[in-house]
């Protein structure tokens, strides 16, 4: 546990967390109410994912070299304002175009506060101390997705999706204002920001990318959809909430089974996890009735939830440690989720044996990709293992 003078410091970080991927997450939730409130089809819903993602992916990398040159307060405040602002105008948007141009705004402001979070997070405590920093902030993460996006979900549902969006942009005004507090102004800029190319020419790590992009490809193809392939298994709207939440929970469960493995045997429990996670994306479109479909979806989330920690510890690895390989497995993570939800959304209307044999294809492509994953030589296990969208910094 980081040092209790840091402790408040850490837990707004690991609050920063909960909300960014709470927000990137929800439109999964709510799709029905989000499709009949701006008179689209669900798939076009789907591009919010999307164009969230890919502005992630497409900003994670250079975002973490600019960011790492300005002081982390202002930078973490600035960004989770902006954060704020996209999920405002989400709220108000008089149109679908005006929604997705919000959108993009947060896929920016997401990719900056995930690199800040994390270097923040490391520069609070001693160098000793900094993997348990890590698990603490990504701890958000874990709790995003059993209790926030079931929870914004449920408050759709109950009184609407406009306030489940405006929820969350009031929680990013509110940890703005904490970060002022409880971020000391004295964490300084970094300027030895690591290069990517000479990561992307260790062996291990461009197949290790492939891998990401195949096997996000065919999960985020069918769980940027999940609400109405749960509907269609005969489970009910007002249980839509529940369903996910089994996920989000099982997720937990997944991340703690790969923080106790991660440092032992990443790849063996990264192929595991993936061969899991390719029987579920297709179980889960075949299962056929509600109680079925309710247990797939939660060996779902357990499998899933492990992969974040365990692709970047094997990236880690791959890489010696550098400190780009985070950076690289976060873009193509969420290469894997923008294409999905376009792939996913392309498959709607065709029916569940083309979904699940597409879904299931790309992460078997997943699963071999891993083979060319093994690292020459395996250096001291790297503690702290960390979710797409974070970049340690020793």
């Amino acid at each position: 546990m980081p040092r209790r003078r840091t402790l408040p410091a850490t837990a707004l970080l690991a609050a920063t967390m909960f909300a960014a991927v709470t927000t990137e997450v929800l439109p999964v939730g709510l799709l029905p109410q989000l499709s009949a409130a701006f008179g689209v089809g669900e798939a076009g819903i789907g591009w919010w994912v999307t164009a969230y993602a890919l502005v992630v992916a497409v900003g994670a990398v250079p975002l973490t070299s600019a960011l790492a040159r300005v002081r982390r307060r202002p930078a973490l405040v600035a960004l989770l304002l902006a954060y704020a602002l996209s999920n405002a105008v989400v709220v108000a948007a008089p149109g679908y175009a005006v929604a997705v141009a919000a959108r993009l705004l947060g896929g920016l402001a997401h990719a900056g506060v995930f690199s800040v979070a994390v270097a923040t997070a490391v520069a609070l405590v001693p160098r000793e101390e900094a993997g348990r920093a890590l698990a603490l902030v990504n701890g958000g993460i874990a709790l995003a997705l059993s209790l926030g996006v079931p929870l914004g979900t449920a408050v759709g549902e109950a009184v609407g999706w406009r306030w489940a969006f405006g929820a969350t942009s009031v929680l990013l005004l509110v940890l703005a204002a904490a970060a002022l507090r409880l971020v000391p102004a004295t964490l300084a800029a970094h300027e030895d920001v690591p290069p990517v190319l000479p990561a992307l020419r260790r062996p291990g790590l461009p197949g290790l990318a492939l891998a990401t992009v195949a096997l996000t490809l065919g999960h985020y193809g069918v769980y940027t959809y999940v609400t109405p392939v749960v509907l269609a298994a005969g489970v009910r709207l007002d249980h839509v909430s529940l369903v996910l939440f089994g996920y989000g929970a099982a997720g937990v469960v997944g991340v703690l089974v790969a923080g106790v493995v991660a440092d032992r045997h990443p790849l063996a429990a990264l192929r595991a996890s993936v061969a899991v996670l390719l029987g579920c994306v297709v179980a889960v479109v075949l299962a056929g009735s509600a109680a079925p479909t309710t247990a797939v979806v939660a060996v779902w989330g357990a499998a899933f939830g492990a992969l974040p920690t365990l692709l970047q510890t094997v990236a880690l690895r791959v890489t010696d440690g550098s400190d780009a390989a985070p950076a690289v497995v976060n873009a193509s993570f969420n290469v894997g989720i923008g294409g999905g939800a376009v792939l996913g959304g392309s498959l709607l209307g065709a029916g569940p044996g083309w979904q699940a044999g597409v879904a299931g294809a790309l992460v078997a492509c997943g699963l071999l990709l891993t083979r060319g994953a093994r690292p020459a030589r395996l250096p001291q296990p790297v503690p702290g293992a960390v979710s797409p969208g974070v970049r340690p910094r020793r």
